[in-house]
């Protein structure tokens, strides 16, 4: 691995990587990959991390890549020698992974994700290969009685040996003519041949073998004459088994060999997916996501957060390069973040280069290079022996000498470790060169000529690391565009070194350079204080957006019970219609009935026919109240004296006027004239107005309890204002409230002007202002009704 990337720890990321890999095989490509430079092939590997992505968090879906590498079994198959149940087994594994990893992601269907199923495709299987392996071999030791019946035979053969010799034994052991001779009564096994424990001095009291003598010499171990035909049998036995095994582990090997070439490409693509795997769920880990890939040399990160970094303590940088400008020259205190910050631009242009998601916000940016060069040599450097200048400039003269237009250069501490007027002109010298190259580098100093440098030179341009002058502390965020300051005296001052110290040290600065850190701190507090002032901005955009969104949830809550109650409501009506014509048809039979028999008396007649009355009423009452509100108004079909239904009023009116210009509809509810929209307004489908009846006309005063005299327009076209406008001083005025409150904010001043030019002829308008300090100045409007 190459320097550069043990410099800037993409072998510590590799590493973290490789733990969600579940083979080995996948965990070693893993820590050997190498960054690419090719921009389709980096696209290619990050679409293969985010279709396992999508695989893992729509689908759930996580393939079992359990295996051990096959290679030399395969080698071994090749040339025939024959395989141990070992590595039978483990060619039994990837052939059964291989098949359940195909089966797993070719059954997901989804348009986003085609290469992971294509490369499943290309798997090779075996179920029958498979099947019979994990038949006959039980484990790495044994193999089934079933693997053949030629084995099963001898097996058999064997137990029925076995069983007679130790029924011959048990004769001795049992017998009170030999209990005496016997050491222990047991039936033990030397030199794989069953044997007695004899007592020495009655060895020749039982005529047979000697096949072993105990350490303490009081013990020999016989095998009786009359078994030792039985014992040579099971002997043969068990060389026949072994011969059994060796062929069937013989014809298992030729299978093998046949197929060598497709277990050893199934364990590539295997691997493969098991190491798309581990990209995916460290993104999950490290809550990465997709980054943009270009090849123009343009970086954009934002909020990166460097991966080895504790979650709890990480600070995100936001950091640009390529577009505005070539070169980022970034100061600030030590320990303030500046290395790391360095590090973590080339890191993550490496990690892309793996196929990893970059820890950072959506739409962050990389580009591709055709190498990174660094020279870091601080504490946080991995090679300790390039803290001396010269080693510092050997490394950087073995740079410059091979950068290139489309090379990214990452240089921390430029120039430091010498005289520091010479190692000023030195990093100057080197800076413009790189620039006259075109190469793109990020350059951390504490030189205040390379500041200066900055803010007068083309494609260079000055970040620093924020340093909160009130504490005097480092907040390790980066800022894009101001110089900052080492702050080093004002450091020592807060770490105890005393007062009359740091004052001798204040006055042997030049005054340029007390006026230049002096110009860098103002610009600096002036800077945090815009800062904080467009957090609190953000933040209440923030909450009124919350606010906002929870009304309209609250809206769609009553619309959807609204729906539900008149569902509900017609239901109902239907249900009564049927009861009453029921109803009505039995009192017509039975009046029918009556009129038949000629003896119907006449009041009882006269109450019948006033009950159908009643029904047939009750009926025509219940179908008037099914008035459909849910088709759209459509405007071309809208027509003067036509009845529509108003939604925000929740009451029907009847159209009065049409305007086809700002195709808007003037509509009288009751004592009311509204003018609205076609959107809030819908058709009044088989409405039919009440009888007048007479009544007694009492004048009250109505107030809505849920309506305010305030009303944001913000945003809306000067058309959609207005409509909305209308809308709510019509309810205003209704609800008796005397004096409105109309938000349109400054902007262009053409919501501004539209709403004035309306408000100057509206009837309800009695006068109307800006509004005074406190009350939204001339972004709000506060008018009087009559």
């Amino acid at each position: 691995m190459k320097k550069v990337y043990q410099k800037l720890q993409l072998d510590s990321i590799l590493q973290s990587v490789a733990k969600h890999a579940i083979s080995d095989v996948a965990k070693q490509k893993i820590i050997n990959t190498i960054p690419s430079n090719n921009v389709e092939e980096i696209r290619h590997l990050l679409c293969e991390t985010e279709e396992a992505c999508r695989n893992l968090s729509v689908y759930n879906l996580n393939p079992e890549f359990s295996f051990d590498s096959v290679k030399e079994i395969a080698d071994k198959a090749r040339i025939f020698s024959t395989l141990s149940m070992a590595e039978c087994l483990k060619v039994m594994r990837i052939l059964r992974i291989s098949r359940l990893v195909m089966s797993a992601l070719t059954s997901v269907v989804d348009e986003k994700i085609t290469i992971l199923p294509t490369m499943a495709k290309s798997i090779y299987t075996d179920k029958k290969l498979e099947d019979d392996i994990d038949f006959a071999i039980l484990n790495e030791d044994m193999m089934n009685d079933r693997a053949s019946s030629e084995l099963y035979r001898i097996r058999q053969s064997i137990k029925r040996a076995n069983e007679d010799v130790k029924n011959k034994l048990q004769h001795y052991i049992k017998s009170a003519q030999y209990q005496k001779y016997l050491q222990d009564a047991i039936i033990t096994v030397r030199d794989d041949r069953y044997v007695i424990p004899v007592k020495m001095e009655y060895k020749g009291n039982i005529h047979g073998l000697v096949h072993d003598v105990s350490s303490s010499g009081a013990t020999v171990f016989v095998e009786p004459i009359e078994i030792v035909n039985l014992n040579n049998q099971i002997k043969i036995l068990i060389k026949e088994e072994s011969a059994e095994i060796d062929r069937i582990l013989r014809e298992f090997t030729g299978r093998v060999a046949e197929i060598c070439n497709q277990i050893t490409l199934n364990e590539q693509i295997v691997s493969d997916l098991d190491a798309i795997y581990a990209r995916a769920l460290y993104a999950n880990e490290t809550k990465s996501t997709l980054p943009k890939i270009n090849n123009k040399g343009y970086v954009n990160i934002k909020k990166g957060r460097h991966p080895l970094i504790d979650k709890k303590k990480v600070v995100p940088v936001s950091i640009s390069l390529g577009k505005d400008f070539d070169i980022l020259v970034v100061t600030g205190p030590n320990t303030g973040g500046k290395t790391v910050s360095l590090k973590s631009v080339g890191l993550f242009v490496l990690m892309a280069g793996c196929g990893l998601f970059l820890p950072c916000e959506d739409g962050s940016e990389v580009s591709v290079f055709d190498e990174i060069y660094c020279d870091i040599g601080d504490e946080q450097s991995i090679e300790q022996s390039l803290s001396t200048f010269s080693s510092h400039m050997t490394n950087i003269a073995d740079i410059l000498k091979n950068i290139t237009p489309n090379s990214l250069i990452l240089f921390d501490e430029l120039g430091a470790g010498t005289e520091p007027n010479e190692g000023a002109a030195l990093a100057l010298a080197i800076t413009e060169y790189i620039l006259s190259v075109g190469s793109k580098a990020i350059i951390t100093t504490h030189y205040t000529q390379l500041k200066e440098f900055s803010l007068v030179t083309d494609k260079v341009e000055n970040a620093s690391m924020e340093f909160d002058l009130t504490t005097f502390a480092p907040t390790y965020k980066l800022v894009v565009g101001v110089p900052g300051s080492s702050n080093a005296i004002e450091i020592a001052k807060r770490l105890g070194i005393e007062e009359h110290i740091i004052q001798g040290a204040r006055s042997k600065l030049s005054a340029e350079k007390v006026s230049f850190e002096n110009v860098l701190q103002s610009a600096e507090r002036l800077r945090q204080r815009y800062e904080n002032t467009n957090e609190e901005i953000a933040n209440i955009k923030q909450e009124l957006q919350k606010e906002l969104d929870l009304v309209k949830n609250q809206n769609k809550i009553l619309a959807n019970e609204r729906e539900q109650l008149l569902k509900s409501s017609k239901a109902e009506a239907k249900r009564i219609i049927q009861e009453t014509t029921d109803e009505s048809k039995a009192l017509i039979n039975e009046l029918k009935g009556l009129i038949q028999k000629h003896n119907a008396d006449e009041s009882i007649l006269f109450e019948l026919r006033s009950k159908v009355k009643q029904l047939n009423n009750k009926k025509y009452e219940t179908e008037e109240k099914q008035v459909d509100f849910s088709k759209p108004l459509v405007f071309e079909n809208a027509k003067v004296g036509d009845n529509v239904y108003v939604k925000k009023l929740d009451s029907v009116g009847k159209i009065l006027s049409i305007n086809t210009n700002k195709k808007q509809l003037v509509v009288s509810v009751g004592a009311m004239k509204i003018t609205a929209g076609c959107k809030d307004l819908a058709e009044a489908t088989n409405f039919v107005p009440e009888k007048p009846k007479r009544t007694v006309s009492i004048k009250t005063e109505i107030k809505n309890k849920s309506l305010t005299n305030e009303i944001n327009l913000l945003g809306q076209t000067v058309d959609e204002a207005i409509a909305n406008l209308d809308m709510f001083i019509d309810s205003c005025v209704i609800a008796s409230i005397g004096e409105i409150r109309i938000i349109h904010g400054r902007g262009t001043g053409a919501l501004r002007k539209g709403l004035h030019d309306h408000l100057k002829k509206h009837r309800n308008i009695d006068e109307f202002r800006f509004g005074a300090y406190g009350e939204g100045d001339r972004g709000v409007t506060i008018a009087k009704l009559k």
